[in-house]
């Protein structure tokens, strides 16, 4: 890409005030309210929705959360296997995906308060980040921001070398675009703070993969499908 000389309109400066402001913003969590869960199928998706949290948000209060739907959903075949429904290979798929799931976020603890707040800047200051990218108008650059978004959760959803290089090599290209803008410091900083921010959160979600071992991840994602799958089978009692 060409270096280019870039005359900004006067609204990408107030857009830019705009994002320093929200960058310094502190971020006010809002608790969704979860409807009480009643069946099996329903205590499962909960445990693979707090397992989500602690990995991808470091959210730590989802640790108990995971334990409780797993203890409970283990607790409700019970039921089942009472009443003559043949539930054994499911209770034995839930084993390892427990054992699976504990060793991943057992692995994730050390990480939590990093990616509490890498989840959370980026959750503040991501719509500014984009009205500035639609300030500056060059569809390229928003264009790399969305592969670059894509290429994180391919990465987060099944790692691999392949996905993780994928990343860098996305992230390298959007940085040098933004170079080459030559742009003004003081829109330029603010650009680059949300990006070494995105990278800091790939960064911590590689450690906990790396530490927990992309085989775990592999098989939480076979075994939460097949146990679904069972589940699903199930009638209401």
């Amino acid at each position: 890409m060409k270096k280019l000389l870039f005359l900004l309109p006067v609204g990408l400066l107030a857009a830019t005030g705009m994002f320093w402001m929200s960058v310094q913003e502190t971020h006010v969590s809002t608790v969704p309210v979860v409807p009480v869960a009643k069946y099996p199928q329903e205590f499962f998706a909960l445990s693979e929705h707090s397992l989500r949290q602690v990995v991808r948000y470091g959210d730590e209060t989802s640790l108990l959360e995971l334990k409780d739907s797993l203890d409970k959903l283990d607790s409700s075949l019970t039921k089942y296997k009472e009443n003559g429904l043949l539930v054994e290979t499911t209770k034995e798929m839930i084993v390892q995906y427990r054992r699976d799931s504990m060793d991943v976020t057992k692995a994730a603890i050390p990480y939590l308060k990093k990616l509490d707040m890498y989840s959370n800047f980026e959750h503040d200051n991501e719509k500014a980040f984009a009205l500035s990218l639609n300030q500056i108008g060059l569809y390229e650059l928003k264009t790399i921001n969305t592969n670059l978004n894509k290429a994180r959760l391919d990465y987060i959803k099944e790692p691999s070398e392949l996905t993780e290089q994928n990343y860098h090599d996305v992230l390298s290209k959007m940085k040098l675009m933004i170079t080459e803008l030559y742009l003004d410091g003081s829109i330029e900083q603010p650009l680059f703070t949300y990006i070494d921010n995105h990278n800091n959160y790939f960064k911590t979600v590689a450690s906990i993969y790396n530490k927990t071992g992309s085989e775990r991840i592999y098989r939480l994602q076979e075994k939460g499908y097949a146990i679904k799958t069972e589940l699903q089978l199930l009638p209401k009692l």
